[in-house]
């Protein structure tokens, strides 16, 4: 029979899963991430500044980019956009990432608001806005911080 060990062992992994209010928050405590979409069978990812209002995601971005043509017609379109800090030095992190659909925002109101609180760090017009239409928020910490 062996003994059990002296000391207390640390658990294998330190991953928390965030509740939803927390996605909320750590959302809305960055102005940059990444959203990924399904275009012709392959994945993409563009980098955008945004603005999270407590409900949806808004970006702002030119006419021509490569994510208007997927909302062209009034189309939505599945997206998942991901927001992320890490802490090298302590082996820690959070992450969170919002899904649902995404579309060209047509009322006049939150398309001013949007061009008024996202800062692209792109130069040039960037007068199309974006509205992710957040349907789920998932995130997590890993580490001991």
């Amino acid at each position: 029979m062996t003994a059990p060990p002296s000391h207390t062992e640390p658990p294998d992994e330190f991953i928390e899963t965030v509740d939803r209010a927390g996605c909320a928050r750590l959302l809305a405590a960055v102005d940059v991430g990444r959203l990924a979409v399904v275009a012709a069978g392959r994945p993409r990812i563009v980098v955008l500044n945004y603005h999270f209002d407590g409900a949806d995601v808004f970006f702002r971005t030119r006419e021509d980019a490569f994510v208007v043509g997927l909302t062209a017609d009034d189309a939505a379109v599945h997206a998942e956009f991901e927001v992320d800090s890490a802490f090298a030095a302590a082996e820690s992190g959070w992450s969170v990432i919002a899904s649902g659909l995404l579309v060209r925002e047509q009322d006049a109101r939150r398309v001013a608001t949007a061009r008024e609180r996202v800062r692209a760090w792109a130069q040039g017009e960037r007068d199309v806005v974006l509205r992710l239409d957040v349907a789920d928020l998932s995130g997590r910490r890993v580490g001991r911080l």
